[in-house]
């Protein structure tokens, strides 16, 4: 049975990743800090690392590169987990030597995926292949080499060059397709043929959704190219490239869904649509349950603060905000906790008049931003989601975010659900905990006014 280390320093994060693997044949292993997964490394001795990339102390990237530099590990699959999948996160991944990545929110069948390819599980290539003639560049990190690739599919390719490339290794590769478009790649070298030292194999890490339709693109245009050179009827190719087309559906994985979605014949698209949404949404319900049971089950006002903090990360994916509590005597919100602010700066005393906070106190609704959010907002009070923390009508506090890990365009219905309900259990978790925080007082008030008497 593969053993999987899982590390990470968030306990929430953890039981998620734990719940996604459990029943595919694994031993799962866990630990919360790079030095501990360091430490346990030869003792555990894992098939496959699951490596947080931001952590307190030793961030993964170190972690990797330091397993990376004993022999006994050199060559131990390390999947990267990152906040958002950042271009400067990416690099720091790859150049520490990782073998892939994954972003947050993690996609349950993305992960599985990943974890049984890095495993060896997956024995066929579950994307077709194609000859092409194709000019590439590829930077080893000592300088930029051109050479070919001579077949190549939407996960990988086998290229022709001179330049030595340690198997195992992380490239750049740029891709010129016949139209002139260049794609730029990050690939892992995998395997040499045998017959000469020039040709690799190699697949590409983690391709963007507009690489990924383009080469999908060229890959179908390859094979109907084969066809009419075989003198196969022009109608013919057409029914068996959708033929091929559903096969190939039933084998991608959910990120490719939106992909599929405009290859399916018309009548099916709606329903294609709404087997997109049901999974995303049930993604995140798992997520929001695991959370709301960690909420509930402290009476800690610090601690469910804490786990407030950890939800908003890690699971709405939100890079800069802040969780504002309300004083209904003089109308205002006070920073209580939050991330992306500078330490230097405090967060000034906001008036329950002013801005979108102000309406959201005013009103108890909830606000989204119906423009752009990829910049995300600097304005304090104008943050690009705000939540009323309240419970019974009781105004607690206020959510405010103001930028997000995922550079999305704008917030959809998916969002405002996870917002809203997110929101609810906060508020409750709150409220509850701020309840017993007052009675602790009281008895303790109330035990030492009884020691005083019978003294």
């Amino acid at each position: 049975m593969p053993k999987v280390l899982l590390v990470d320093d968030v306990d929430l994060f953890l039981e998620l990743e734990r719940s996604y693997l459990e029943g595919c044949g694994y031993e799962l292993l866990t630990a919360s800090s790079g030095e501990e997964a360091l430490n346990r490394l030869d003792k555990v001795a894992p098939d496959i690392l699951l490596l947080d990339f931001y952590m307190p102390g030793i961030n993964g990237d170190d972690v990797c590169r330091t397993i990376r530099r004993n022999s006994r590990w050199h060559r131990l699959p390390i999947l990267m987990v990152t906040a958002a999948g950042k271009p400067e996160e990416v690099q720091k991944c790859l150049d520490a030597g990782c073998d892939d990545y994954i972003t947050k929110p993690v996609n349950k069948l993305e992960l599985r995926e990943k974890v049984a390819r890095l495993l060896g599980e997956i024995k066929r290539r579950t994307t077709d292949r194609v000859e092409v003639d194709l000019p590439i560049k590829l930077d080893d990190g000592t300088g930029t080499h051109q050479g070919r690739a001579e077949d190549l599919s939407v996960t990988g390719a086998r290229i022709c060059c001179s330049v030595d490339l340690e198997e195992n290794s992380t490239i750049k590769i740029a891709v010129q397709l016949p139209e002139g478009e260049i794609l730029s790649l990050h690939g892992r070298v995998k395997r040499m043929a045998a017959s000469t030292v020039d040709k690799k194999g190699v697949y590409f890490i983690h391709p963007d959704q507009h690489s990924k339709q383009a080469l999908d693109r060229l890959v179908r245009l390859k094979k109907l190219e084969a066809l009419r050179r075989e003198g196969v009827d022009t109608n013919l190719c057409q029914r068996l490239a959708a033929l091929e087309d559903e096969c190939s559906r039933l084998r991608r994985e959910q990120d490719e869904a939106m992909q599929r979605i405009g290859e399916l014949e018309e009548e099916n698209l709606d329903f294609a649509n709404q087997l997109v949404k049901v999974e995303q949404v049930n993604n995140n319900l798992t997520n929001l349950y695991l959370a709301s049971s960690r909420l509930h089950s402290t009476l800690d006002r610090d601690e469910t603060l804490d786990i407030i903090k950890e939800v908003v990360i890690n699971f709405v994916g939100a890079e800069k905000f802040a969780i504002l509590l309300y004083n209904r005597a003089s109308n205002e919100l006070f920073f209580e906790t939050g991330e992306g602010f500078e330490e230097s700066a405090a967060f000034p005393v906001i008036s329950a008049v002013d801005g979108v906070l102000g309406e959201v106190v005013n009103d108890g609704e909830n606000y989204f931003s119906s423009g752009s959010i990829v910049d995300g907002s600097d304005d304090l009070l104008a943050p690009i989601v705000a939540i009323p923390l309240k419970t019974q009508q009781h105004l607690i506090g206020v959510l405010a975010v103001y930028r997000l890990f995922i550079q999305k365009e704008q917030l959809e219905s998916i969002d405002y659900q996870l917002f809203s309900m997110l929101g609810e259990h906060a508020a409750t978790a709150l409220f509850s905990s701020s309840l017993y925080a007052k009675s602790e007082r009281k008895r303790q008030t109330y035990e030492g006014f009884v020691d005083l008497l019978t003294k």
